[in-house]
């Protein structure tokens, strides 16, 4: 029996989600729609959270909505990975610990929005007067790189490294391409405890896909997570990447 793709995405206007139904010969389809699953069908959940109405046929999801949804979290996101020994920075949800990290001279990250991704909903604060309201905290890690590493059921297949866009003014705090940087993957390699940390994460929530975002401290030679997203974009040598390492499941 032959096996089919079919794409289930977050919002059927996801460029990535398109691109993959592309190169997998693939359909996509909506939560509340006519389709229905069938034996031979293979869904991929490209970031979605939440169950499909037609989930009670038999057939094989990649990436739970369930543990998708924790990965869209990102307090969620740290406490499973702290439960599972998985290196992250330190956070918390408790405004006046911020004061303490402050008077250790470190800096205070507001995560105004459990949800957002590429540095959304994210204000720095340096001094208590700065620290806004939010659900979250995480204290700032110096890193000197900041990767992101594509798992695919135990395997990496696909990595690049964030460095600054030429001629713009960057933010060294906020690696997002709003804020002046891009990937590359030209001449990057990828430390040893990047590697590690980036398959415990996916495996720590479950995932059978995913897209890490590590920061790397060179003189520590230590990684931490910052995010995993689970509808990265996809481009180029990632989108074959995705592309190769899905149909090599129909082998």
């Amino acid at each position: 029996m032959s096996h089919k793709f079919i794409i289930y995405p977050y919002k059927m206007t996801s460029e990535s989600a398109k691109d993959l139904a592309r190169g997998l010969g693939a359909k996509r389809v909506f939560p509340d729609g006519r389709y229905r699953p069938k034996d031979n069908h293979i869904v991929i959940n490209w970031g979605n959270s939440t169950y499909p109405e037609w989930r009670y046929n038999p057939f094989k999801m990649l990436n739970d909505p369930l543990r998708v949804s924790n990965a869209c979290n990102k307090l969620k996101t740290f406490q499973l990975l702290n439960e599972r020994g998985v290196n992250i920075p330190d956070f918390t949800q408790n405004k006046t610990v911020t004061t303490w990290w402050l008077e250790q001279e470190h800096k205070v990250f507001c995560r105004t929005s459990l949800t957002g991704h590429s540095g959304q909903g994210i204000i720095l604060a340096s001094t208590p007067e700065e620290v806004v309201n939010a659900p979250l905290y995480t204290k700032y890690t110096k890193c000197k790189y900041e990767y992101r590493v594509h798992v695919f059921q135990g395997h990496i297949i696909d990595f690049v490294r964030k460095k600054k866009r030429a001629g713009v003014d960057v933010n060294q705090y906020i690696r997002s391409c709003d804020n002046g940087w891009v990937f590359c993957r030209e001449g990057v390699e990828l430390p040893e405890c990047v590697k590690e940390q980036a398959l415990k994460a996916i495996q720590a929530l479950g995932l059978d896909f995913g897209a890490v975002d590590i920061g790397y401290n060179t003189r520590e030679d230590k990684a931490y997570i910052y995010e995993i997203n689970t509808a990265p974009g996809l481009q180029g040598s990632t989108l074959i990447a995705y592309t190769n390492a899905f149909k090599e499941l129909l082998l």
